[in-house]
């Protein structure tokens, strides 16, 4: 039976309930003055929902009943950013961060920028040495996650994590269910709307969210979580929008694309537009001019920070004129024109009680420190990293200490020291193992000046390091093994159909037990062998950075398989022929040449090859043909958004033309490609004379070559 259509006076209703709903999440999470309680706002959403499901023709894209989730999804899409979202340098010294304000002064005076956007001086007379002061925005230092809201036309149609700054996770079905992020942005009389704005910011969790959360799992009889950052990450990354931890906060503070480019003058006035705009900042930002007045917020914040009821862990320092930051640019990893100064870790002290040691996927033989719960940065700690060894005989520890811990970044609890003077006289040495705690063979010791840096379990097929080994070897950036993810990895391995590398292409033998598992089924099981079966075609290079072996990665397998071209001609090399492939030294070629020759190497390459993966690297004979191309021995760097290819297939498409592709511009670029919203590097390339190609002459280029 068909809904009956809305009455204009249902229609009214409904038009009214989303206009209030949107109002009263302007009013909670941008001006924080709510006007109605939790209680009343769910009874508007509930009546609204209630109309939306009987009068379905009611319901709109930007209805806040969108907020309840939709489907689970299978994955998450990784998509390109369309402006990289860049890390920020940081310190944790006053003088440093002068230094870094005292380069950007005189960066800035070399420019001789004769007004800021207010029109007051921003360079007193007397030449360029002589700067006055430079507008800073001051900006608390929120403890989430990264995040990067894309508006087109006032509505949200993406929210992608940072991922690798290049490319990130598509979580808009997540996003979505976040009351602090508006689905559209609201229209203003006072800052016109870009036609496309994103805004970059930070995903948190309120203390007293993380206290209930947790209370809630211990009530479950459930794991607890860390801490607010990582409970943050994990609920983003749900692949069912209903288990998105409700309570969840968003600060906007950095800007992405945007359309028209020059919506903005400054840092402060775009902050300013997305509050109108209904977007959330933090109410604890403020602007200094010069140095001193900076350095009297970073003080005053660190004084209250803990009764915000968020984690923070220091403040951010930026350059306020947009102008200005682009003159000042980028390196490949940071801007110039922001820094974070990070507040010291908080140290506690407690009872070293034991020493475990974990065995990870290269084998590495990590101890941990089992101590006397203590709280820290605002978490329990149990457990801290003793990172080797080596450091544990360094640091002289021993079982029954007091020792002082400290949390790296305030998230990694680490032990820094014992207290030797309450050392007590049964106080127990911590021995190193002589062979892997979980297969029992003999471990291998590195060295660096005598001083031991690492322990490693040399056994390919230790059942501690087999699942994430073979996590790995599936990855995207690896095999890319479509549908053989850490959870379907895991089952295999309990269900014993994966015991080793060369299992993973025996699967097709095993296909009725791999539909027998639980949540598998048919579809799923075909889609995990079709991704099986297109791995075969990878190549030598994937082959190589895929297998964890010691010092040997991605871009060191591709030298390598590009190199020699396939693996009987690898393995017929010696260790001073590998050691001369460029980017290659000499203590990868030994590890690699003592992998291909161990009984366990000429294993895993014998099931490889019966499997019929292929072995050799059919850029090595491209590269070898593409001589005269037009990239042929030329050094590139990309930046920038493409229509036809994305960065990665167009530095892989490049290297088989035979070009070497970096990431950053220098004297020594041959060649940059320029995509749309090209920044910083584009401006460097300008600087240095740097040959600059659209995409159409790449376009071009590409086709002559093909012809």
């Amino acid at each position: 039976m068909s809904a009956s259509p809305p009455t204009d006076a249902q229609r009214e209703r409904a038009a009214k309930l989303r206009r209030e709903l949107h109002e009263h999440n302007r009013r909670y999470h941008v001006d924080a003055s709510p006007t109605i309680t939790d209680q009343q706002y769910d009874e508007l959403l509930e009546e609204l929902a209630r109309l939306e499901a009987e009068h379905p023709d009611l319901a709109a894209e930007d209805s806040p009943t969108r907020r309840v989730g939709g489907e689970p999804i299978e994955g998450f899409e990784t998509v390109p950013h369309a402006v990289p979202m860049l890390s920020i340098d940081n310190t944790y010294d006053r003088d440093e961060l002068r230094a870094w304000y005292e380069r950007t002064l005189k960066a800035l005076a070399k420019e001789q920028t004769p007004e800021d956007s207010s029109g007051s001086p921003l360079f007193v007379e007397g030449g360029p040495e002589q700067a006055a002061e430079i507008r800073l925005a001051c900006e608390p230092k929120v403890d989430g996650v990264a995040l990067s809201l894309r508006y087109e036309n006032g509505s949200l149609v993406r929210a992608v994590t940072r991922g690798d700054g290049t490319r990130g996770d598509d979580v808009t079905h997540n996003v979505r269910t976040i009351r602090a992020i508006p689905l559209a942005l609201r229209a203003s009389t006072e800052a016109e709307r870009p036609a496309v704005l994103e805004a970059r910011g930070e995903v948190f969790m309120p203390d007293d969210v993380f206290t209930e959360v947790n209370r809630q799992r211990e009530a479950e009889g459930l794991d607890l979580f860390m801490n607010p950052r990582n409970s943050t990450a994990g609920s983003l990354k749900q692949k069912d929008p209903a288990k998105v931890v409700r309570g969840l906060r968003f600060f906007a503070h950095g800007l992405g694309e945007v359309e028209p480019a020059e919506a903005f003058a400054s840092h402060g006035g775009f902050l300013a537009a997305l509050r109108e705009f209904g977007l959330p900042t933090n109410p604890a930002i403020d602007t200094a001019s010069g140095f001193d007045e900076a350095w009297r917020y970073i003080e005053n914040f660190d004084q209250r920070r803990g009764e915000l009821g968020y984690a923070t862990d220091g403040v951010v320092l930026k350059v306020d004129r947009l102008a200005d930051q682009a003159v000042l640019g980028a390196t490949s990893k940071s801007p110039r024109w922001c820094v974070a100064f990070k507040f010291p870790a908080e140290r506690v002290r407690t009872v070293l009680r034991g020493v475990e040691v974990q065995v990870g996927k290269t084998g590495k033989l990590t101890p941990r420190a089992v101590m006397d719960p203590v709280l820290v940065a605002g978490t329990t700690v149990r457990h801290a990293t003793l990172h080797n060894f080596g450091e544990v005989a360094r640091k002289d520890l021993r079982v029954g200490d007091t020792v002082v811990i400290e949390k790296a970044g305030e998230i990694i609890p680490q032990v820094i020291e014992a207290v030797v003077d309450e050392r007590p006289e049964d106080a127990k040495p911590i021995a190193p193992p002589d062979a892997c705690p979980v297969c029992a063979t003999g471990v291998q010791i590195e060295t660096v000046e005598d001083q031991e840096t690492a322990r490693y379990c040399p056994n390919p097929d230790c059942p501690a390091q087999l699942r994430e080994r073979l996590i790995h070897f599936a990855g995207r950036k690896q095999m890319d093994i479509d549908a053989l993810g850490d959870k379907t990895v895991h089952q295999l391995v309990d269900a014993g159909l994966l015991t080793s590398i060369g299992d993973v292409f025996r699967l097709h033998e095993k296909r009725d037990a791999i539909v027998a598992l639980d949540r598998m089924a048919e579809k799923k099981a075909d889609n995990l062998l079709a991704g099986i079966e297109a791995s075969k075609a990878r190549g030598l290079a994937r082959v190589l950075g895929s297998l964890t072996i010691r010092h040997v990665g991605g871009s060191g397998g591709k030298a390598i398989a590009r190199g020699f071209g396939s693996l009987d001609a690898l393995r017929a090399a010696d260790v001073e022929a590998i050691a001369a492939v460029d980017d290659i030294g000499p203590i990868t070629a030994a590890s690699l040449h003592d992998f291909l020759h161990s009984d366990a190497g000429r294993t895993v390459f014998d099931d490889l090859s019966a499997a019929g993966v292929d072995l050799t690297e059919p850029m090595a004979a491209a590269s070898r043909e593409s001589t005269e191309s037009p990239f042929a021995g030329r050094k590139i760097v990309l930046t920038g958004t493409l229509e036809s290819f994305t960065r990665p297939d167009l530095a892989e498409k490049l290297e088989s033309l035979g070009a070497k592709v970096t990431g950053s511009v220098s004297k020594n670029t041959d060649l940059l490609i320029a995509g749309e919203a090209a920044g910083s590097k584009l401006d460097k390339a300008a600087r240095l004379g740097v040959e600059v190609w659209d995409e159409a002459k790449l376009l071009e280029a590409l086709a002559e070559t093909a012809g």
